[in-house]
C-alpha cells in the first residue's frame, strides 16, 4: 500500500509539474493584473504553485486543472492585497508636487502581445489595468475570473466564497466602470522616431511626434500635463538639466516603449526613466516612469543597470531583440 502511494504521488508530482510548467506565464499575467506589479506577481505565482502542488493530489476531475488554478491564483492575490497598499492609478487629475507619490503605482509589464479574442480576456495594456486597479479587488477579481477565465458568475463565486448574488453585482459594477477602451498602440515607426528624438537631444522633434491633445503622467509623481503646448513647457524646462541621452525601444504590456539613460558630468549613462506610449498615427499618450521608479524598472526589460555605459556602444536595436521583448 505505501508503494502504490508513493507511486500515485510521484504520478501527481510529474503532472503538476508539466500542468505549472505549462500554466505558469498566464497565471503571471493573471496575477500582474490583479496586483499590478511585476515583483507581486511573482511571488502571487509562486504562492499559487506552492498551493497547488499541495492539493493537485486530491483533484478529482482534470478537466477542471486550469479554473482550479486560476481559483488558486485569484485567492492568493487577494489575499495579499488585504496586506499590502493599493496601488495610485495612472491616470487622474494634475495635481502639482514636489515630492513624489508614496503609495505604490501600477507598473510597466515586460513584453506582452496585443489582445486577441475578445478585448478583455487577455488584455494587459497599461490603461486597462490601470483601470482594474480603480475597481476594488473583489470586482476585479471577478470580473478577471468571468471574462478572463471564462467562469460564469456561480463559478467565480465558489472560486471566491461569496454567493452568486455577490459575483453578479461585482461583475456589474466592474463593467459599469470599465467601458470598451479604444486605446492603440503606437505604431513602430512612431516608436523609432522618438528613440532618434531623445537619441539626439532634439527636444522639437520629439514634440513633432506628439498629438495635439497628449497626455502626459509622470508617477511616482502625481502630474498630468495635458496638450502639446503643456507638455513642450515641461520639456524644454527639463531638458537642459541633462547633457546627454541614451534610448532604445522596448515593449510594455503590449505597447511599444522606450527605455531612457541620461548622464551628467560627462559621468556614464544610468537609467532614468521608462515610457509607454500609445496613439494612432501620432503619439497620444505617454506613461512616462520618472526617477526613482522609472530606473529601478529597467532591469525587468533586461537591459543594463550595472553597466549602463554598454548603452554608449550599441547600435539600432535588431528586430530578434524586440521580437524577444516582445514574447516575454
Amino acid at each position: 500500500m505505501r508503494m502504490e502511494t508513493s507511486i500515485a504521488a510521484a504520478d501527481a508530482s510529474g503532472a503538476f509539474s508539466a500542468l505549472a510548467g505549462a500554466m505558469r506565464g498566464e497565471l503571471k499575467r493573471h496575477c500582474y493584473r490583479m496586483m499590478g506589479g511585476i515583483q507581486d506577481a511573482e511571488d502571487c505565482v509562486q504562492e499559487t504553485l506552492l498551493r497547488g502542488w499541495r492539493e493537485f493530489a486530491s483533484l478529482r476531475d482534470g478537466a477542471a486543472v486550469r479554473p482550479w488554478l486560476y481559483s488558486i491564483a485569484t485567492r492568493v492575490c487577494l489575499d495579499a492585497l488585504r496586506t499590502r497598499r493599493r496601488r495610485q492609478t495612472l491616470f487622474g487629475p494634475s495635481v502639482d508636487e514636489v515630492e513624489p507619490g508614496t503609495e505604490p503605482w501600477v507598473e510597466p509589464w515586460p513584453g506582452g502581445g496585443a489582445p486577441s479574442g475578445p478585448e478583455r480576456r487577455q488584455d494587459i495594456r497599461l490603461a486597462f489595468v490601470s483601470l482594474l486597479h480603480g475597481l476594488s479587488p473583489r470586482a476585479r477579481a471577478v470580473l478577471l475570473l468571468h471574462d478572463g477565465v471564462g467562469m460564469t458568475a456561480a463559478e467565480a463565486a465558489a472560486a471566491l466564497g461569496i454567493s452568486v448574488a455577490a459575483a453578479r453585482s461585482a461583475l456589474q459594477r466592474a463593467r459599469t466602470a470599465l467601458p470598451p477602451q479604444e486605446v492603440v498602440a503606437a505604431d513602430d515607426a512612431r516608436v523609432e522616431a522618438y528613440v532618434d528624438a531623445w537619441n539626439a537631444g532634439d527636444v522639437s522633434a520629439l514634440v513633432g511626434l506628439l498629438h495635439k491633445d497628449i497626455v502626459l503622467t509622470m508617477p511616482p509623481w502625481r502630474r498630468t500635463f495635458t496638450g502639446r503646448d503643456e507638455v513642450e513647457r515641461f520639456m524644454t524646462g527639463v531638458w537642459p538639466r541633462y547633457e546627454g541621452f541614451r534610448a532604445v525601444a522596448v515593449v510594455a504590456n503590449g505597447q511599444p516603449a522606450a527605455a531612457v539613460y541620461t548622464r551628467r558630468d560627462d559621468g556614464p549613462y544610468l537609467p532614468h526613466s521608462l515610457h509607454v506610449l500609445a496613439g494612432s498615427g501620432q503619439i497620444a499618450e505617454v506613461v512616462l516612469y520618472a526617477p526613482p521608479l522609472g530606473a529601478s524598472l529597467i532591469a525587468a526589460f533586461g537591459l543594463p543597470v550595472r553597466r549602463p555605459e554598454e548603452l554608449t556602444l550599441l547600435g539600432p536595436f535588431p528586430s530578434s531583440f524586440w521580437c524577444r521583448i516582445a514574447d516575454g
